[in-house]
């Protein structure tokens, strides 16, 4: 029998908390978009009485993320022409966000928010098929939460699998904050900070999960916390 710390290891091989966002095309909106990207997603938003604006706050989805890239919207157009095992295609994306990002495995989620519920479902539930069903009820679990650094505006998704939030404010508070029934870490913070707070959480054994859904670009922060450990 595999102890939850290997079990929880081995779910987290398919989950990552790097989330990354996908835009599902129809053909004629892809033949709109190639003749003038700019001017069609302008008139396509109009119409439904939004006003684009200028993005000057960075690669946040509450503005959009980023836009793709001409490379990226032809990839889209040309897989939308067919249909596949979508299990296959998780686990083939899973393994191309490994070899670019140095982490064990990947996951595409539907948002930074998605990648964090299942990511605490994941240290929670680990792979015990009963627990995964019994989720977002965590009786009889370690289901605690720690927010290292504070609350945010986005910890309901954390709640949302049957976290429990347990605040950190400090880098000083993390130590104490931990308990036999922390299931992970969860933090914000990007800088040399993240060292520290690691070097906590690999002696206590306990998860931590970086949200660093804004983080890129640089292209570097992509593989830099795998790097960290």
């Amino acid at each position: 029998m595999s102890s939850p710390s290997s079990a929880r290891r081995s779910f987290l091989k398919l989950l990552v908390a790097t989330p990354l966002f996908a835009t599902i095309a129809t053909r004629s909106f892809a033949a709109t978009v190639a003749t003038g990207v700019g001017k069609a997603m302008g008139n396509s938003y109009e119409k439904l009485g939004i006003r684009p604006l200028i993005n000057a706050r960075g690669t946040y989805t509450y503005v959009g993320g980023a836009l793709e890239l001409p490379v990226v919207r032809r990839a889209v157009e040309e897989a939308s022409h067919q249909f596949v095992d979508m299990f296959e295609l998780h686990h083939a994306a899973g393994k191309r966000l490994a070899e670019i990002s140095g982490a064990e495995f990947g996951m595409v989620t539907a948002g930074a928010a998605a990648a964090m519920s299942t990511a605490v479902a994941a240290c929670i539930a680990g792979t015990d098929p009963n627990k995964i069903w019994q989720l977002p009820d965590t009786t009889g679990m370690k289901n605690e939460v720690v927010m290292l650094g504070g609350r945010n505006p986005f910890d309901s998704a954390l709640r949302l699998a049957g976290g429990k939030l347990v605040l950190a404010p400090t880098q000083a508070d993390l130590a104490a904050a931990i308990t036999p029934q922390t299931a992970l870490v969860y933090t914000t913070w990007r800088d040399e900070r993240v060292i520290e707070a690691l070097k906590v959480t690999k002696a206590a054994r306990v998860p931590l999960l970086v949200d660093a859904s804004s983080a890129v670009p640089p292209f570097e922060n992509f593989t830099k916390f795998a790097k960290w450990g």
